[in-house]
């Protein structure tokens, strides 16, 4: 199987046979008395495939990287490196996605669990108490038929993604209505779901991870608390008690009700200005 990736205009080949995938280089034929040498041109990307050896993605090094290289997805997760949040750690460009990604049937295609920004939206809006975003809980996204399905990788509308990335939208969601019901102050609400994010980062039932700084998971949960705040309406009304709790008797309710506006908060990368404002780590 071949492969065609252009970066900047040039066009190379890459073939995949028995899993493996290689860089082929074609020299030109020229006359016999043609002295002069030819360079062949090895590309600075890093092309990241299924384990397969399927080309997925290329992403472009960085000056203190090996300029080119040929490895898995699960070798790139193993080494943290992330392509969609330009202000968090580890994050290369991505330069390349494979066009048959989204096409049923192909090669790349079976990689991914395929998602849209809205069917991420429809699990992240179910009300779920704050258990239930533990490891392997209904709420845990990236285990969940609905959400990641234990896939490495998702593809969102043609993007790809760590499947944990976007795991951590439905928590952010759900962690900033329950503050925002306690306090009227939108701000203090993203903050404080970032702490609580990294106090409970390694998802276990303790607690006790105070959680890595500058990564694409804490990213995530400002994008999905942000996106949020944006989304959902704050309602108070006043229930009356009757009965043995006094006639008359009236308990202000606060309550959070989805109202989409936009998606836009989660498919933009998280911006200098959002960092600044609602980063809960420090440099």
């Amino acid at each position: 199987m071949e492969t065609i990736i252009e970066i900047s205009g040039v066009h190379y080949t890459f073939v995949t046979e028995n899993g493996e995938t290689r860089l082929r280089l074609d020299s030109q034929t020229t006359a016999s008395e043609d002295t002069a040498i030819e360079t062949l041109i090895v590309p600075e990307i890093w092309v990241i495939t299924r384990s397969n050896g399927v080309p997925l993605f290329a992403l472009e090094p960085v000056l203190c990287d090996k300029p080119f290289r040929i490895m898995t997805a699960n070798q790139l997760y193993a080494e943290k490196i992330q392509w969609f949040e330009p202000l968090a750690d580890f994050y290369r460009n991505c330069l390349w996605v494979n066009p048959t990604s989204s096409v049923k049937g192909s090669a790349a295609h079976g990689a991914y669990k395929h998602h849209s920004w809205q069917s991420i939206i429809n699990f992240a809006i179910v009300d779920r108490p704050a258990f239930m975003f533990h490891n392997g809980m209904s709420g845990d996204w990236k285990k969940q038929e609905t959400g990641g399905d234990e896939y490495l990788l998702c593809l969102v509308e043609g993007a790809p993604y760590w499947t944990d990335a976007l795991g951590q939208i439905p928590y952010a969601v759900d962690t900033f209505r329950l503050y925002w019901q306690q306090t009227n102050d939108k701000d203090w609400s993203i903050r404080k779901t970032g702490v609580t994010g990294l106090e409970w980062a390694n998802g276990n039932w303790k607690g006790e991870d105070h959680g890595t700084q500058n990564v694409y998971d804490n990213f995530m949960i400002i994008r999905g608390a942000l996106w949020a705040s944006e989304n959902f309406h704050r309602e108070i009304t006043a229930h009356t008690y009757g009965g043995l709790r006094g006639l008359g008797e009236a308990s202000p309710t606060v309550k959070t009700t989805f109202r989409f506006a936009s998606s836009d908060s989660l498919k933009t990368p998280v911006s200098s200005l959002s960092l600044e404002k609602y980063k809960t780590w420090k440099p």
